[in-house]
């Protein structure tokens, strides 16, 4: 059975909390089963044809202009599956292709999507990129066989919103990446970036306003923590401008490392002595499970996908709320924002339980069956 994975930059080692979940997934999906072959078509700017592991990466052009990249490369990597990859399922991710989820129908293939977030919200958008996505998002309800929701909150308000296809939503979140204790620090990173083990608060994600990093700025400033540095890795992908304004804005011990490699974060979380992720929106925060499995202490607003994950009330302020946010981090000891329950939420998330749970809803009514019959697994 062959899967084509479309939405994503590519992978691995791509920016991006789809791509992040995406290269922790079919991996995993591939090695539970013998038949499954997994393709990730990616786009060319960002990632390299080739493999990873087990999972073939096939790249193709797409338009280096952000509003155009999704709404260009879909079309061009489904045509491109149907003529020359021949799968018998296409997996969507996100709402932005969504959108040709009926010409995947039409021509013929199963279709799976994942929503990973209501990107219809984000304020880079204007009102064609806003309608765009909600349009997609309702293409995706509508026409895919079944829809895979990272959270249980996107699950319900598609469930409010088309009840007569809520039998086709199912939850299942993303998974915390494996601990890898083997894995040695990124010699000197700490040293080159004039950090200290210990003596930081950590941001992750790309600079995007959603991500509240200004709000992360603005706490710091007026908390002073002393001894401490904040400091945010990711790139803008696009929000240049909120970018260029954020670092104008920021103070002297505010470090911006750009984007990093999986290994270097990977640093970066075990070093730091809090992880800050202020976020307005997500689907479900895969930093936050990073963070989690890092063991650092950790404070996050308090949306519902955060909420989702069940850490201690403590860890949590409202949303927007910055001089909240600057009395936790003028504490300067934060030991008291580690997670009392991490071993339950570790157990709960994991990757290869995610994985199975993948494998079951992409192996259902494949063709050749009866309709409700779900294929056996091999092993």
């Amino acid at each position: 059975m062959r899967i084509c994975a479309i939405g994503l930059r590519g992978i691995p080692d791509v920016m991006g909390g789809i791509e992040t979940h995406c290269e922790h997934l079919y991996p995993r999906m591939a090695r539970l089963d013998d038949n499954l072959e997994i393709i990730v078509i990616g786009r060319s700017r960002y990632a390299k044809s080739g493999k990873l592991s087990n999972v073939r990466v096939v790249t193709l052009w797409a338009p280096r202009r952000k509003g155009l990249e999704t709404l260009v490369h879909t079309p061009l990597a489904i045509l491109y599956a149907r003529l020359f990859l021949h799968p018998d399922v296409i997996h969507l991710h996100a709402v932005g292709p969504g959108f040709f989820a009926p010409l995947a129908r039409l021509l013929g293939f199963r279709v799976i999507g994942t929503h990973h977030a209501a990107d219809y919200d984000r304020p880079k958008w204007g009102r064609f990129g806003r309608w765009f996505l909600k349009t997609g998002e309702r293409m995706l309800a509508k026409y895919a066989d079944e829809v895979i929701c990272v959270s249980n909150s996107i699950e319900a308000r598609l469930s409010c919103e088309y009840p007569r296809q809520k039998d086709r939503f199912t939850t299942i979140r993303n998974g915390v990446p494996p601990a890898i204790f083997s894995d040695r620090p990124e010699e000197g990173l700490l040293s080159s970036l004039g950090l200290e083990r210990g003596r930081y608060i950590l941001c992750v994600g790309r600079l995007d306003p959603t991500k509240g990093f200004h709000d992360a700025v603005d706490a710091f400033r007026l908390a002073k923590p002393p001894g401490m540095k904040l400091v945010i890795v990711g790139g803008s992908l696009g929000s240049d401008v909120y970018a260029g304004d954020l670092k104008a804005s920021a103070p002297p011990d505010c470090v911006f490392t750009g984007p990093r490699s999986a290994r270097e974060v990977r640093t970066l979380y075990r070093n730091a002595g809090l992880f800050l992720h202020p976020s307005y929106l997500e689907g479900f925060a895969l930093v936050v499970l990073e963070a989690l499995a890092a063991n650092v202490p950790i404070v996050l607003t308090d949306i519902p996908p955060h909420l989702e994950v069940g850490l201690d009330g403590a860890s949590y302020y409202a949303c927007g709320d910055v001089e909240h946010l600057a009395r936790i981090l003028a504490e300067g000891d934060y030991g008291r924002l580690r997670c009392s329950r991490r071993v339950e939420i570790l157990e709960e998330n994991d990757w290869d339980n995610v994985a199975r749970r993948h494998r079951d809803i992409l192996l259902r009514r494949v063709p050749g069956q009866r309709a409700g019959e779900i294929a056996a697994p091999t092993r």
